[in-house]
């Protein structure tokens, strides 16, 4: 099967949609596939990652939330033909248009979508756009929708789609052997794209309330990274108490989750919750915002995860479940009930086949999880 993978950014870029695309990519090429990539960057540039070819096309507007590439239309408009399918991501980015506008090639869509913007002034257009999203939505013969909570929302702005609708919830990432250096303290990981609305800010606050020797180790990038910096050091909490990694590749990233004692996301709002899934997956004692992403998540989990759901406009409790979950010892990892990438790739496959009719399924063992 020939899969071209339509996507606002990816691989190296930091982001739960980048994140699930990379892994789904590397797990399809794994299952015998041939996969392209399709985004865009600020320069253009083609690479292979993980097996998978990325083709980047050069930014026509840049702006942060709205970016767009006029050579990616034009490319999906002059070769969508040669893929079996299109496969496109996210609903609150432009790139996703050209995959349902351009062509006539079957595509499949997930939006991972949050029913909102991600700040006041998306939020604010999030209406205007609504006509745009239709249109995707209306194009799609598949819709693939990462939880239930997220399939509601949509049937809530698009009941029209409802039976094109499916759910496959993200995989995991196999729990990764790592040797942890010696480090004092107790380490609370926060992994994720700095945006507002991970409310990164509530968890910062929150390690006021914690004893000296708990660290906020927070992984990856973004355009509240200042901010949550400049907040940082304004309630003088120095780089031993809270230390900002950016983006770390794979083998560092494996050694901080090696080096944590809990996890925490504090998220307003989530399609899935890539982050609380894999540190569940490790092992890891996760404490984690009560939005329904991840009330689902715990229902997949099952009885008996070291897992703490709060809400994170309250600190005290937020301190307290954080203090809790770094003084819980480690789950044991050998059998848990989340599905991995495996799971995923065979579950997408039967959904490309019944829109591609010239595609058949082959099953085949051993498709496993792209790195991180």
């Amino acid at each position: 099967m020939r899969i071209g993978v339509v996507t606002n950014a990816y691989h190296p870029d930091v982001g739960g949609v980048e994140t699930h695309a990379r892994r789904l990519c590397a797990a399809l090429v794994a299952a015998g596939d041939e996969v392209e990539v399709l985004t865009q960057h600020p320069t253009g540039s083609r690479e292979q990652i993980d097996g998978v070819l990325v083709r980047r096309f050069p930014l026509t507007v840049a702006a942060p939330n709205y970016r767009f590439s006029i050579a990616l239309w034009r490319w999906l408009h002059t070769h969508a033909a040669r893929y079996d399918v299109l496969h496109a991501h996210s609903y609150h980015a432009l790139a996703a248009l050209p995959a349902a506008l351009t062509n006539r090639t079957p595509l499949v869509f997930t939006p991972h979508y949050h029913g909102t913007g991600h700040s006041r002034l998306r939020a604010a257009l999030h209406p205007i756009y609504r006509p745009v999203g239709r249109r995707i939505v209306a194009r799609s013969s598949r819709i693939v929708c990462v939880t239930r909570a997220e399939r509601e929302l949509l049937i809530r702005d698009f009941p029209e789609a409802t039976d094109r609708m499916v759910v496959i919830p993200n995989g995991t990432d196999p729990a990764r052997v790592a040797v942890a250096p010696l480090e004092p303290g107790r380490s609370i990981l926060c992994v994720g794209r700095l945006e507002r609305y991970k409310r990164v800010d509530r968890v910062i606050r929150a390690m006021l309330h914690l004893p000296a020797d708990h660290r906020l180790d927070v992984v990856g990038s973004g355009p509240a990274r200042e901010e949550l910096e400049h907040l940082a050091r304004r309630l003088d909490l120095t780089e031993d108490r809270v230390m900002f990694h950016g983006r770390l590749p794979d083998d560092a990233f494996g050694t901080r989750m090696a080096l944590a004692a809990a996890a925490v996301s504090a998220s307003g709002h989530e399609a899935f919750g890539m982050a609380v899934a894999d540190a569940l997956a490790a092992g890891i004692p996760t404490v984690a915002s009560f939005i329904p992403a991840h009330r689902e998540l715990a229902v997949m989990a099952g009885d008996g995860v070291p897992l703490w759901l709060v809400n994170p406009d309250d600190e005290a409790a937020l301190a307290d479940a954080l203090r809790v979950a770094a003084g819980t010892p480690r789950a044991a990892t050998g059998r848990q009930p989340l599905p991995t990438w495996s799971d995923v790739v065979l579950a997408t496959r039967e959904v490309y086949a019944t829109v591609a009719s010239r595609v058949r399924v082959i099953q085949q063992s051993g498709a496993g999880a792209g790195d991180r």
